[in-house]
Parts: C-alpha cells; structure tokens; sequence
C-alpha cells in the first residue's frame, strides 16, 4: 500500500498516523490469513504426493476454526451493567445501551476479538444534525486500526483506524484518536491525498478507544487467535484426508476387474482405436474372445477401497482440534449411538465453560471502561460510584430450563432471594424486556394490595358508630 499522509496534519501527529498504520499493514497478513480459515476460504497447499495435479484445486472445506470461534462466542452474551448497590439506573446507562444497539454490536465485537485476537471499541460525541445518538460507542477490527500502547497506564495513548478502496488503490478515509481531540480526515471523492475535515477537541486526557483483547499475557498485550497453529495444522491435514477420499471415490468405488490371459485386441475398438481407461474401469468390457491357444481368459473382481481409513484419520485430527480448542469432540461432528448424561455433558463442556467464563471476565472490563468513556464524553465527569461499574453476563453454562428454574425456587424458599428481585429473575434467564414487564406487574399487584387495604379499614362514621356501641355496652355490664 501507499504511504498514508494528510495534510492539515502536524508533524508530531503525521509521525503517530504513520506509526500506527504501519503496524496494520505489519498485521494485515496474520490477520488475513486467520479469516480466511474462518470463513473456509484458505486454500490448503498440497505435498504432491497422493493427490494428482489436475484433482489439486477440488474445493474441499473443514470448518473447524469457523467453530472454535463460534462456539465460544456463542457463550458470550453481555446483558447489561450492574453496581453493587444494585441502583444503575441513576447513570442512565440503558439510553446509551439502546441507541447503539450494544445488545447485537457487543457480540459483533467479541467475534473479531476472538477471530484475530484484538478489536476496537471507540467512543465519540455523535452529530445530532446526522441523527447520531448523544454518545455514539462502533466497533472496529484490527484489519481497519490500531494503536500504541502505554504499558504504564494499562491503555492506549494513541490510536488510528484506516478505509482502504481495494479497486482504487488509496485511503479514502482515516480518524486519529489522540489524547486530548480527535481528527478526521477524507479523500476527495475523485481521488487524492487525504485532508483534516474536522477536529473535535476533548481535553479529555486520553483517545477515545477501548480495546477489547483475547487472552493477553506480559509482553503480548495485543492477545492471541483462538484459531492457533495447531488448529490451522490439523485442518490442513483433515482437507487432504478429505481430498484424498473424494479422489479414492472417483476411482475406486467401481469394483476392479483382474484381467490374465486377455488378448490385446479385447481392448481394442472397432475402428482400431483404443478403448479409454474409463471404459474398462467401468465395466464397459463386457465380452472377451478365447486366446490364440483356445483358453478362456481368467477374470477376478477386487473389491472396492473401504473409506473407512480416511474417516478415522478425520477423526483422531478432530479429536486434537476439540483438546486445542476446549470443545468435545461430539461439536465436531462425530458423535455416538448412545446419548450422552446429563453429568457426561457437564464433564466434556467444564473447559469450555471456563475458557468462557475467563472471557467474560477480560471483555466486561473492558465494556465497564467503555461506558465510563461514555459518561465522560456525556456528562463530562465520571460519576464515583461509576467506578464500581460491573458487567452483567448470561451464564457460560448450559444448565436446562428445569433445572435453573429448581435452583432458584430453592434459593427463594430458603429466604436467600426474595420472589419478585430483578436478581431473581436473571439468575431465571429473563431478558431485559421481561424483567421490566414483571417488575413493573409486581408493583401493580403491591399497589392493588395496598388499596384493598384501605378500603376495607371502615371510615370515620363507622368508626364513631363502632365506638359509641362499645360505649354502651360497657354501661351495661356496669349496671
């Protein structure tokens, strides 16, 4: 690619644009390559050995890094936001949950994050006149930015992201997120160099950029794929095994013939041309003349090839794709006659959940930083108690319906939740929607309560009546 520049920039923030873009095009083939296993689009290069040259380019497709991905992402629901008090509502969080719609873009993020490693959370004032929401929070992939990292202070201290047209060959948009502003530029829509077109200051004391990393350890900040080596070797291998079989197919699944004693003229046509290959492979020899000595010809039938070797080579590298990757085996596609227990299930699924639960934990601090960023760019201060700001996910398990449902009615009658608490009704696996509409019905209910009570207390008359009767009553037992 070109080098990016723009004018309108300063030298200092031409240097950081032109820092930061390096490093996307540095990763630009690391993170190429895992979306392409992803998607099933990486062609598997081939030894030469077993498989002809012409039979090479048959389209053969193993989706196992598609579903490492998935199947841990699946895991990955974010609910909403929690204090420990319980009282979120105060930060108005939900507003800016809703008009970005983080229910959906939330899991739009975590898939690229798990896919490459890193993605993007960034956070700007939206344009009301563009009909932007007040706080505007998009996600992007490490393919479109990046950004230096401030190992000190735990974040970044300055970020970019990049639009690339393909077909023209050239930057046609870029944003540079740096401490104290943002500046965005764009190409003119007939071609050139990038400009400023807007500067929006802050003071805000760091980019508005979030990032949202798998598995991070000391040194390597940026994370890791979970589509690694190892599972990228094995698909490789399980696309020839495949290939191998669709070829063993083609020529082997018609029974062979073991031809002694033939002439050469039963290969022969009419017209003296040779008979082609497929049509003695197929049988389409169907009359052989006795020898020049008067001998019939002996004919053997080989049976044909089994598949059998090539589906067991499939399925001890599936059984290594499920240990790397934390999933049993049965996501993969072979399972047994017997259907697994309910305990068996638990037992095979006890990495998955943990790998899952490990991720909410990293990814719901970063989320919890996210909407801090949000309030600050709204309100222009972090509220304190802000700062005890947890996330809330969906349970990584997959407990039944039933058995939830058991575990909290036996909370709820050992006093330990109460019945109608909005906690009770999450741990039940109710989405917001819900939890609203019975919550808001349980106040209803106390509010017709408390009414009946009232009316059936008697009124100032009765009350007088009720008295002067007892009044009189105690006269007569006096007398």
């Amino acid at each position: 690619m070109t080098q990016i520049s723009a004018t309108g920039l300063t030298s200092p923030e031409q240097a950081t644009l032109t820092t930061i873009v390096d490093q996307i095009e540095s990763r630009r083939e690391y993170n190429e390559r895992r979306e392409a296993y992803y998607e099933g689009s990486k062609r598997v290069r081939q030894l030469g050995i077993a498989i002809p040259p012409k039979l090479a380019d048959v389209a053969t497709v193993v989706g196992w890094p598609g579903m490492a991905v998935d199947v841990l992402e699946e895991r990955l629901d974010l609910e909403g936001f929690s204090l420990p008090d319980g009282d979120v509502d105060g930060l108005e969080l939900d507003q800016v949950w809703a008009d970005n719609r983080l229910e959906d873009e939330s899991g739009q993020a975590h898939l690229p994050t798990l896919m490459h490693g890193i993605s993007f959370v960034t956070v700007s004032a939206g344009v009301e006149a563009d009909g932007e929401p007040p706080v505007l929070v998009t996600v992007e992939p490490p393919t479109r930015m990046s950004g230096v990292w401030d190992t000190r202070a735990r974040r970044l201290s300055s970020a970019a992201s990049v639009q690339w047209d393909k077909e023209a060959g050239r930057y046609t948009a870029a944003t540079l997120y740096l401490a104290d502003q943002t500046i965005f530029m764009e190409a003119p829509a007939g071609g050139g160099m990038l400009r400023v077109v807007d500067r929006r200051k802050h003071g805000l004391g760091r980019p508005l950029v979030v990032p949202l990393v798998n598995r991070p350890r000391v040194g390597r900040p940026w994370g890791r794929s979970e589509i690694s080596r190892a599972i990228m070797s094995y698909t490789d291998s399980a696309v020839r095994t495949l290939l191998g079989m669709e070829i063993h197919r083609e020529y082997y699944s018609s029974p062979q013939l073991a031809l002694m004693g033939v002439a050469e003229e039963a290969f022969v046509n009419s017209d003296g041309s040779a008979k082609t290959a497929w049509e003695v492979y197929l049988g389409r020899v169907l009359a052989l003349t006795r020898d020049e000595d008067g001998e019939l010809p002996q004919v053997q039938q080989l049976s044909a090839g089994s598949p059998a070797p090539y589906l067991e080579q499939v399925r001890g590298l599936a059984n290594l794709v499920a240990g790397e990757a934390a999933i049993p085996a049965s996501y993969l596609g072979f399972v047994t006659d017997n259907p697994s227990s309910a305990d068996a299930i638990r037992v095979s699924e006890a990495r998955l959940v943990k790998r899952a639960e490990r991720r909410q934990r990293i990814f719901g601090s970063a989320w919890c930083e996210v909407m801090r960023m949000a309030l600050l760019v709204r309100d222009g201060a972090i509220p304190p108690e802000a700062r005890s700001l947890v996330a809330r996910w969906r349970d990584a398990a997959t407990p039944t319906r039933a058995a939830q449902a058991d575990a909290v009615m036996k909370l709820v009658s050992a006093g330990v939740l109460p019945a109608n608490s909005e906690v009770t009704y999450e741990l039940l696996g109710y989405d917001r929607t819900t939890i609203n509409r019975l919550a808001a019905e349980a106040r209803k209910i106390r509010t017709e309560q408390m009414l009946n009570g009232l009316l059936s207390q008697p009124g100032p008359d009765e009350q007088v009546s009720a008295l002067t009767a007892r009044g009189a009553a105690d006269v007569d037992d006096a007398e």
